[in-house]
């Protein structure tokens, strides 16, 4: 953890930032090893890391966390913002950069900071946590790795529960006690389980809707472990697949297998894509892939680094660990026919985590 921390503070020096506020709590858990709800970040450039809690978590998150100095505020009489912001004033007086995390921080949060610091710049630091996390080391890669067995275990059950007359919340109920029984901590994100039309929703959260006698049945299930999430995905049907169905399956394995093999050190994620989208082109569907076919994976399911995209230009690594496809081409009169798993690049080849 404190590897993790030095190297932030390095880029902070190179860009002149005087103080950040880690927020997210995928950024706080990597960076400190522990992430409580209502906890976040302060880290300086001169001065040691503080981690900020509720009091009542204190005690706990100065065991957990790599961080020495620990601070907890009481709420209400204090609000985080509040408390980050005396403990900024306090540490840094006036910083003139202060480093935030855009994407996430709330309006009420950040109107606190530029109340407290009027004269100061705010930029985002975002895509340096974000490139830090794409490189995973060998630990991380082996919560990982248990992550996807309990995953494995989730969808052997999914797919044994679907059949005529089920619901979509049932067959989620099924994955989501076989993961928990697994080990899992909880889920990576709520479990998408669809049939029929909902399969074209980009999103489909298990609804009351009742599996049909010739569906289309699309599972997406992720478990966790040591806060590291998986992600897997796989389509079944209850009757006969249509031609075209079968055809667009087989499609999709392939293109998937063609992007693994293609996801090498040194490559650019839209060289990556190209493999697929000339598959794709080759089969008649160009027009129906869309514009990103997979992500980084690690605390979160899916990261914003690297993004495998069309003409993306981010260079991939050894250690990154990415899932594919997580976007599939919806055509109506097929359905959203997905399969998704995980791969490790490694300085050659790639290990796949999920194995069901």
């Amino acid at each position: 953890m404190k590897e993790r921390v030095e190297r932030l503070k390095a880029w902070m020096e190179a860009q002149g930032v005087d103080v950040s506020v880690v927020l997210k709590p995928h950024d706080v858990l990597y960076l400190s090893g522990s992430a409580p709800i209502c906890s976040g970040l302060l880290l300086f450039r001169q001065t040691p890391p503080i981690e900020v809690c509720i009091w009542l978590d204190g005690q706990t998150v100065q065991k957990e966390s790599s961080f020495a100095r620990v601070i907890g505020y009481r709420f209400p009489e204090f609000s985080m913002a509040v408390k980050m912001a005396e403990l900024i004033q306090k540490e840094a007086g006036s910083p003139k950069v202060i480093g935030i995390e855009k994407d996430y921080m709330t309006a009420r949060f950040y109107d606190t900071l530029v109340d407290a610091f009027p004269g100061a710049e705010f930029v985002s630091i975002t895509r340096a946590i974000d490139e830090m996390r794409a490189i995973k080391t060998p630990e991380e890669i082996r919560y990982l790795k248990n992550a996807a067995v309990m995953a494995d275990a989730g969808m052997k059950a999914a797919l044994k529960a679907v059949k005529p007359g089920i619901t979509e919340i049932q067959i989620a109920g099924e994955a989501e006690y076989a993961m928990r029984k697994a080990g899992s901590e909880g889920l990576a994100f709520g479990t998408m389980v669809a049939s029929g039309l909902r399969t074209l929703l980009a999103h489909p959260y298990a609804s009351s809707r009742k599996i049909g006698k010739k569906d289309l049945v699309v599972i997406d299930i992720g478990a966790k472990y040591k806060g590291y999430s998986s992600d897997l995905c796989r389509t079944a049907f209850t009757g006969k697949p249509a031609a075209e169905q079968k055809k667009f399956l087989k499609l999709m394995l392939g293109a998937q297998k063609a992007v693994f093999d293609a996801a090498r050190p040194g490559v650019k994620v839209g060289e990556v894509y190209a493999v697929a989208e000339k598959m794709f082109s080759a089969h008649g569907y160009d027009k129906f892939i869309p514009g990103d076919i997979g992500y980084g994976s690690g605390l979160r399911q899916s990261e914003f680094f690297p993004v495998i995209c069309r003409s993306g230009q981010d260079v991939l690594q050894a250690g990154m660990v990415v899932a594919v496809f997580q976007t599939t081409a919806y055509l109506r009169r097929i359905g959203g026919i997905r399969v998704e798993d995980q791969i490790v690049i490694q300085e050659k080849g790639y290990t796949q985590l999920s194995k069901c």
